[in-house]
């Protein structure tokens, strides 16, 4: 069965041995690099991109950048932006990003071949002041993520939308299981409900 994870920031990933991730190809997003380098990347949100920039681009990894940001980050593909809420079966050509950058993984790991993805790191719980979606600025600790210093010291970062991410985790669960693949949560604590559970000692 061809395997892959996708890699969450969530907290848990912190436990998750580094030598668990290296058995499979993987798909990654955002700061995951503080932790682990990826085969495969993608990062959508701007201000994301703007800010870390820099470090994105030192990542020895394919990597998928959103089209109007893509000139930050030299050697990158472009993912081209649709709002219409829909599971992209050619990424390349466009992509709903699904409030979410996992969903973005999701189809690009669908894209690639993989018949059965396993999620590590996808916590679905986050602790924040403010509206979904709304820009914040982080100060202190990051309890939100694996790295407490993941988005600390005045930088911009938007809420989390977690209705819509599942709405379009929805979308990714009915177009794997159309094409006779499936997507399992293997978080421990995962609070994402979606998918089914499984124990990563079973992988």
């Amino acid at each position: 069965m061809k395997r892959c994870l996708i890699i969450g920031n969530g907290p848990s990933l912190a436990d998750v041995p580094n030598e668990f991730l290296a058995k499979y190809p993987t798909f990654g997003s955002n700061r995951v690099y503080l932790k682990f380098t990826p085969h495969y990347y993608a990062c959508v949100n701007p201000l994301v991109i703007e800010q870390y920039c820099t470090e994105i681009a030192q990542i020895n990894c394919v990597k998928y950048i959103r089209a109007s940001h893509k000139h930050l980050v030299p050697g990158s593909a472009g993912l081209h932006k649709r709002n219409t809420p829909a599971f992209s079966k050619e990424p390349l050509r466009w992509i709903h990003e699904g409030w979410t950058v996992t969903f973005v993984l999701m189809q690009l790991a669908s894209w690639y071949g993989f018949v059965e993805v396993g999620l590590i790191g996808v916590d679905h719980s986050y602790n924040f002041d403010g509206r979904p979606n709304e820009k914040l600025t982080a100060n202190g600790v990051d309890v939100n993520h694996f790295d407490p210093s993941y988005f600390s010291r005045g930088k911009a970062w938007n809420a989390p939308d977690l209705v819509r991410s599942e709405q379009s985790y929805r979308l990714a669960k009915e177009a794997y299981e159309a094409d006779g693949r499936k997507i399992v949560n293997l978080t421990a604590g995962s609070q994402l409900d979606v998918f089914e559970k499984e124990d990563i000692n079973d992988w």
